[in-house]
């Protein structure tokens, strides 16, 4: 089993410009820090009140000198650690680019030649010598951690993607041993032929990333190396820069992660779900790091309104997060501009409550592994993934498919995190969704269809052209764009929903293509569980096959609408059960009646003990419901009920 060396649950509290510049501002909030004692830990005020990069040296030692004291006054007070979180480093977007002052230095330059307004190249020597002495200027503060913020990337700085200056069109060429203009780098990255370009791009941006990283250490150490560093990221799926946390940790010197993810308002509620994954994420790729003590939740609402957020979501994200892998919450929801608090005072009521519930879900959870299906990614997926003629590399970026699978979370299907060691097949089987399988190497691939897997055709279309399509029992043998439904089959897996139709208008939602292909076996013992039919019910053929290949893994292809319209009570029992086979009737828990409950599963790797969290991801309450708990030689059977939209509750083994 492994031992996470986390500490207790930290909820720390992400202060603005606004809240402390002037002494009557920062009184207001001394007397909400006090009101807030029983269950706040630490604060992490801001440095700037833009996320456009640059003001001037003096300017923000002048803020720095306001900043030593206020940290000097919130010790006082008893709060036990107090930092800084440098907003800017590069600086995240174009705003305010007209009353802020210009950029003194190289701004960013995007593929297609546009320039950044507030964002600077982080490999110029004019913007390294500012980041040390803005970084030494706030050391010099006394803070005793430093939050590093998540403009730390090389995308979506007010250009695409970045950074295509000459220093960095130097840097490259100098790697590829050849002068490449702008031109010529981007034809180069669509030519199919020259993989070499792009996994030289992609490695240029992450050790870009891993120098800056070392930079900031080195300025912040030269003042006091006692401060604690932090890194937050924009998402464990920033694979245009690597995706290389760990080793962009290890050169900052971190001993604290706050994992990217964006959910601002209930409007969209179920986006706290796949926050959540991708938080986990990044929690759990950091999991082997001793170092790595402090793990972060961000709660952010922005632009901070009370109507945007309900109090129940706010407590329910977080706690998702937590069960995902982190052991803190940073709460980033302050009004911006100062004021009153009306605004958070509901959800400020409900936290007392909810830290009991969070410190013994954080202590109980310590050393387990997430357990369920797991979204298979890769972070050399963007470096290794091929172009296809006429394809713009850049233009196609994107998750390629990592975050699809996390659909199936919401008709109970538990997904883990935990990152893939290559040894064996994930314990609970893998999804493949669209172009993720490229970031795999045909031996990985061979590692995982060992094991369970459910994909969609797209995958299959990869596995087939690299000469692994056997493994499957099936290939496409055709496909339709209109006028398609499916049909379940008499096969066991499907219970008793034979002859049960779905049918996904596949044509309403653009291009239809890939969401109706007919299967044709290639081996022997291919089951169908579906086929596709038209609207006369005339039979084209099959469309779900399940298949156990040679080398023992259990396969399953999904060619109809493989990522949609998942959620009727057949085809959720259907999905369960494929999910249950793969695994070899494995699941590590199964929710029994067709309810809108979302399983966030920790389980030890003996399946000795486990922590669940369940969400209830619809407007209905569930009044009762039957979660089955798989353990080692036996199984634990819990009734839930009384669980109101959008809340949670943690069901807990001995």
């Amino acid at each position: 089993m492994r031992k996470e060396p986390y500490p207790s649950l930290t909820i720390s509290w992400r202060i603005g410009v606004a809240h402390y510049e002037t002494d009557r501002a920062f009184e207001d909030l001394l007397d909400q820090v006090r009101a807030c004692r029983e269950w706040l830990d630490e604060l992490a005020f801001f440095e700037t009140l833009t996320h456009h990069l640059y003001l001037p040296l003096d300017a923000l030692a002048s803020r720095a000198a306001v900043l030593g004291r206020r940290i000097q006054a919130v010790r006082a007070e008893g709060i036990g650690r107090v930092g800084i979180n440098i907003l800017t480093t590069v600086g995240h977007i174009n705003e305010a680019w007209d009353s802020m002052p210009a950029l003194p230095f190289q701004p960013m330059v995007g593929h297609d030649g546009s320039v950044s307004r507030g964002c600077a190249c982080p490999n110029t020597p004019g913007l390294r010598e500012y980041v040390r002495e803005k970084y030494s200027l706030f050391a010099e503060a006394g803070p005793d951690f430093i939050w590093v913020d998540d403009d730390i990337r090389m995308n979506n700085h007010g250009v695409a993607w970045a950074c295509f200056c000459p220093t960095c069109l130097r840097m490259v060429s100098e790697r590829l041993g050849v002068d490449m203009d702008r031109g010529a780098l981007l034809a180069a990255m669509d030519d199919p032929d020259r993989g070499d370009v792009r996994a030289a791009w992609i490695a240029h941006n992450a050790d870009t990333i891993d120098s800056l990283m070392a930079h900031v250490s080195a300025a912040v150490r030269a003042v006091n190396p006692g401060i604690a560093m932090g890194l937050m990221t924009a998402g464990p799926g920033d694979l245009y820069c690597g995706a290389e946390l760990p080793r962009w940790l290890r050169s900052l010197g971190a001993t604290k992660l706050r994992p990217g993810g964006g959910f601002y308002a209930d409007t969209t509620p179920g986006a706290m779900i796949e926050k959540a994954f991708d938080v986990g994420r990044g929690s759990r790729v950091v999991r082997d790091m001793r170092e790595i003590a402090d793990i972060q939740y961000e709660l952010e609402n922005f632009p901070y309104q009370k109507l945007g957020k309900s109090a129940t979501a706010l407590i329910s994200e977080c706690t998702l997060a937590l069960a995902m892998g982190c052991n803190g919450v940073a709460l980033n929801m302050l009004p911006m501009w100062g004021g009153p608090f009306d605004d958070i005072g509901a959800f400020l009521d409900r936290l007392p409550a909810a830290r009991a519930v969070w410190e013994r879900l954080v202590d109980d959870a310590a050393g387990l592994p997430t357990a369920g299906l797991w979204p298979a990614w890769h972070a050399k997926l963007q470096a290794r993934r091929p172009v296809r003629v006429g394809e713009s590399w850049l233009g196609s970026m994107g998750e390629h498919g990592t975050s699809v699978p996390y659909v199936l979370s919401g008709i109970g299907v538990p997904l883990s995190v935990e990152p893939w060691d290559g040894v064996g097949p994930p314990v609970y089987g893998t999804v493949l969704g669209g172009r993720a399988a490229e970031g795999f190497t045909d031996d990985e691939l061979r590692v995982l269809l060992s094991g369970g897997v459910l994909m969609d055709t797209a995958t299959l279309e990869i596995l087939s052209a690299r000469g692994l399509g056997e493994l499957t029992g099936v290939r496409v043998a055709r496909r339709i764009d209109n006028g398609a439904m499916e049909q379940l089959t008499e096969d066991a897996l499907n219970g008793g929903y034979a002859g049960q139709i779905r049918d996904a208008r596949i044509e309403f939602w653009g291009n239809a293509q890939g969401k109706a292909d007919i299967l044709e076996a290639r081996a022997d013992g291919v089951r169908v569980l579906a086929n596709t039919h038209d609207y006369f019910r005339r039979c084209h053929g099959p469309c779900l096959s399940v298949y156990e290949n040679e080398l023992g893994g259990r396969v399953a292809v999904m060619g109809y609408a493989p990522w949609m319209f998942l959620h009727s009570v057949s085809k959720r029992a259907q999905l369960l059960n494929i999910a249950d086979w793969i695994t070899g009737e494995g699941l590590p828990v199964r929710v029994e009646e067709p309810v809108a409950l979302v399983p966030f599963v920790r389980m030890a790797e003996d399946r000795s003990r486990a922590v669940v969290v369940l969400l209830n991801a619809g407007l209905d309450p569930i009044d009762r419901a039957t979660v089955r708990i798989r353990l080692a030689g036996s199984e634990r059977v819990d009734e839930v009920g009384g669980l109101a939209a959008w809340e949670t509750t943690v069901l807990r083994t001995e």
